[in-house]
């Protein structure tokens, strides 16, 4: 995809807003209000597409731009804001890929995502020089399941920067998201 495509994506993201705002433990998925399943014109050449909203604790997929479906009891980084580099507990904001598909024995299905991207890289790279960062940028994030549902049930973030869904919806997930999907992670 070419850079100006990726930033006209990137900038109607910015217009769309949570659909839910809820602090209570989520125990049942709310219902789909309007502007959560409202169509994604501009992405409408994609064939999928995965909104990831860490402010709503959303994972929306569409279909041509046709919203399909959008989980809830999402669990992210343990640590708020955008990763810098290996083991900083962060989840990444950006766009990226989906590269991967497995089962996985702990975390029902693992999709890996395409991090880091020329983006992390050169954020890491000025992290280095700036001294603020020892490690290396990381990798191995993806979106998978829970071993402890209880956590996303609680809205707890307890990963190391991926993404947990629970594992029912993670499975569906897995099953209609084919590899090389563009999912967008934002704030």
């Amino acid at each position: 995809m070419d850079p100006g495509r990726l930033l006209a994506l990137a900038s109607a993201l910015a217009l769309v807003g949570c659909s839910v705002a809820t602090t209570k433990p989520v125990v049942e998925a709310p219902p789909v209000v309007a502007r959560e399943s409202a169509p994604l014109s501009w992405a409408s050449s994609e064939d999928w597409f995965v909104l990831v909203k860490q402010s709503c604790r959303t994972v929306s997929v569409y279909r041509k731009g046709e919203w399909k479906r959008t989980y809830h009891g999402i669990s992210f980084g343990r640590v708020n804001g955008d990763k810098e580099e290996e083991g900083d507990r962060k989840t990444p904001l950006g766009l990226y890929q989906i590269v991967g598909k497995r089962v996985h024995p702990r975390w029902e299905r693992f999709l890996l995502l395409s991090y880091p991207n020329v983006r992390d890289r050169e954020m890491h790279a000025l992290a280095l020089q700036e001294g603020r960062v020892s490690n290396g940028p990381g990798g191995e994030i993806g979106i998978h399941g829970t071993d402890e549902p209880v956590l996303n049930e609680s809205r707890v973030d307890w990963t190391f920067g991926c993404i947990s869904l629970r594992n029912a919806d993670v499975r569906e997930f897995y099953a209609m998201v084919p590899s090389g999907t563009l999912v967008l992670i934002e704030n």
